[in-house]
This record gives structure tokens, C-alpha cells and sequence, in this order.
């Protein structure tokens, strides 16, 4: 059984203040504890005025956390990090044992792919089968280029038969529906309306469509069966609905799910064993006898059964797909 995880690490390695040092290595310490075989990670830092400034800063912060958590990051030489269009990167991180194909590291940046943050994948080798593993931090701030990052993204994990299992904060709410006592109805729920709605906040608009309600387009384009066949893995295994966010003091939104694992349609149900998010006590800890939020995200985890990837099952159809 393969272990992945994804964490949007709140500005790691952004700070040299001791409060934020103690911060880091709260997160080092869930991540080692945690144990996963692959990683995927999100908000390392780095600043400059242009991809060529930022690059030795993100892949130094990669590097960093993979000593410290007792990890890889490299394939064939090259640091699995892609640089985002801000100060946000991205990276992969994989225990010995699991080894990178060369050739098949594909970063997804601002300069060559547009993206607003990035994207990183490489294809792996899990003792037989292979799997495409990615990492991924879509826009906060719109989902219509949110929408137009996600093409990139099923560019790669959707550009041959290997499977793929992408993982990462989305910023957005998810597209999938479930059968229920009422029929259909969404999974993610929208929870900027209804009794439990939070008061307005101007942060609220950039979750929104047009007509007031979630906006779910990024979603859509990536789960939708005609479009790019993605699947939710807490939907596949059946998890009940768990927020990842929405616990942070800075946090203006309601609790919301917008961390995910993904499967392709090339991955079998049977592969994906379960799927879990880190509980909050874990994320919230003490540092010198005060509450701390290691990062405003829960981490998630999916298990994948190796021997039922190779096995190559036949994925289960899409949720409702054609009420989509």
C-alpha cells in the first residue's frame, strides 16, 4: 500500500522570525509523523522579479524540507519543483524505494504554461506499476483562470494510459454529485448560502459565479466525464464530507473543502483504498503553551493498493455524470 499526501504548507520557509521557525518545524514533525510515501506539497517561498530569481529560492526550500522530513525530490538530477507565477511553489517529495522515471518530471509554471500558481508531476515507480503524481495550487483569487490552469493540467495527466493521481490545494469547491434520500445533490456543499452562512466578506467574491452562488467552473473542467474525467477520491471511497479549511483566525470563509486527491479514469477503483484528512488537532498543536495553526490547511491523504493499480480494473463511471 502506497501512502500519498498533500499539504499546502502556509508560506514555508517565508520567515526567518523564531515564531514562524517553531511553525516550521511543527510541520516538518506532522509530515514525519505522518509518514506518506509520496508528498505533495504546496506554498514553499521564494521571492524575485522573475522565474530565473525565484527558481534557486524554491528548489533551496524543496531540498530543505525533504532533509528534513527524510525524503527525495529529485529526478534524474533535476529538484521535482515548479515555480509559481507569485511567491508560491510547488514540489514532490518520495521515500527510497519509490523511484522517479526519468524523462517524465513535467513542471507547469507562470512563464511557459501560464499558470497562476504551478504545477509539478513526475511519473513514478511503485514496484511494477507506475503512477503519475502531481502537485497543484490553482488561483484563490479567480476561477475562471483557475478554469484555463486546469487544461494544463489534463494536458499532462491525461497525455497516455499511465495513471495518475494529482493532489493539491484547488481554491475552488468541488464538482462531483452523489446519490442521496433526495436524489442527486453535490457532495460539496455550497456554504456561502442557506442558515449556515457566514456574514459577507469580501473574500466570499472570489469563491462566487455571476449569479451570487459557488462558483464550481474550475471543478467542472476537471471532473466532468466529456471533459477531463478526473474523480474525486474521497467520493470514490465513499468518505463522508470533511472540510479542510476554514479553521485559520486569517481564514475568512466558511468551512470548505478545497483540498483534494484526484484519480484519472485510468486508475481502478479497487487501487484507491482510502482517503483521509489530517485531524485539526494534529494541524493546531502548542508551541511554548500557545495554540499554533501549523497551516491553515488540513493535510489529505490517499491509500493506493499498488497490486489493484496493476491489476487495471475498470474505474466506476462518474457520480451523476450527465446531470453535470
Amino acid at each position: 500500500m502506497i501512502t500519498l499526501m498533500s499539504v499546502n504548507a502556509l508560506d514555508l520557509y517565508g520567515s526567518d522570525d523564531p515564531a514562524e521557525e517553531a511553525r516550521f518545524a511543527g510541520l516538518e514533525a506532522l509530515i514525519r509523523d505522518r509518514d506518506a510515501d509520496v508528498i505533495a506539497v504546496q506554498e514553499i517561498i521564494s521571492t524575485g522579479e522573475d522565474h530565473k530569481d525565484k527558481c534557486p529560492g524554491a528548489v533551496a526550500g524543496l531540498r530543505r524540507l525533504a532533509e528534513a522530513v527524510g525524503r527525495r525530490c529529485e529526478v534524474a538530477g533535476e529538484p521535482a519543483v515548479a515555480v509559481g507565477g507569485i511567491i508560491h511553489h510547488t514540489g514532490l517529495l518520495w521515500r527510497d524505494g519509490i523511484e522517479p522515471v526519468p524523462g517524465t518530471l513535467h513542471p507547469l509554471t507562470r512563464e511557459g504554461a501560464g499558470m497562476w500558481h504551478c504545477a509539478v508531476a513526475a511519473v513514478f515507480d511503485l514496484g511494477g506499476p507506475k503512477a503519475r503524481i502531481g502537485s497543484v495550487q490553482l488561483s484563490p483569487f479567480d476561477q475562471t483562470w483557475a478554469r484555463m490552469d486546469t487544461s494544463q493540467l489534463l494536458r499532462v495527466f491525461n497525455r497516455d494510459d499511465i495513471p495518475g493521481f494529482l493532489g493539491g490545494d484547488f481554491n475552488g469547491i468541488g464538482a462531483q454529485q452523489v446519490v442521496d434520500e433526495d436524489g442527486y445533490s453535490w457532495y460539496d456543499h455550497d456554504p456561502y448560502v442557506g442558515r449556515s452562512a457566514p456574514p459577507w466578506h469580501p473574500d466570499h467574491a472570489y469563491q462566487l459565479g455571476e449569479d451570487g452562488l459557488v462558483d464550481r467552473q474550475a471543478a467542472v473542467r476537471l471532473e466532468h466525464p466529456r471533459l477531463g474525467r478526473m474523480r474525486d477520491c474521497a467520493v470514490i471511497t465513499g468518505t463522508g464530507w470533511i472540510p479542510t479549511t476554514g479553521f485559520h483566525p486569517a481564514d475568512r470563509n466558511p468551512d470548505r473543502r478545497i483540498d483534494r486527491w484526484y484519480a484519472t479514469h485510468h486508475a481502478p477503483d479497487a487501487a484507491i483504498a482510502a482517503y483521509r484528512v489530517v485531524p485539526l488537532e494534529q494541524v493546531r498543536i502548542l508551541i511554548d503553551d500557545r495554540p499554533v495553526e501549523l497551516t491553515d490547511h488540513n493535510p489529505i491523504e490517499v491509500d493506493v493498493d499498488e497490486h489493484a493499480l496493476a491489476g487495471g480494473a475498470d474505474a466506476r463511471p462518474w457520480n451523476a455524470s450527465d446531470r453535470a
